[in-house]
């Protein structure tokens, strides 16, 4: 019975996530006589208009549409060989 409540429940990702409440820290600020170095643009996280999200708006084209945790970022998108 367990194992069918399990395959039944909702994929984690669609749930809230204690990442989507993190806070951003200001900038670094380095004492007298130290320098703090340039950020790295590379490593700058984007902002995101609604928030953090955990999810894919829409069912991406290469996923089973019903397979509840087809919408979630964490699943990794199908690879193919060009």
């Amino acid at each position: 019975m367990l194992g069918l409540a399990a395959c039944s429940s909702t994929p984690s990702c669609l749930e809230s996530q204690p990442y989507m409440n993190a806070k951003a820290f200001p900038p670094l600020k380095s004492p007298a006589g130290l320098d703090v170095p340039e950020p790295d643009p590379s490593m700058r996280v984007p902002e995101v208009a609604s928030g953090p999200v955990g999810t894919f708006d829409d069912v991406p084209a290469d996923r089973d549409a019903e397979d509840p945790a087809a919408r979630c970022l964490v699943t990794p998108p199908a690879m193919a060989a060009r």
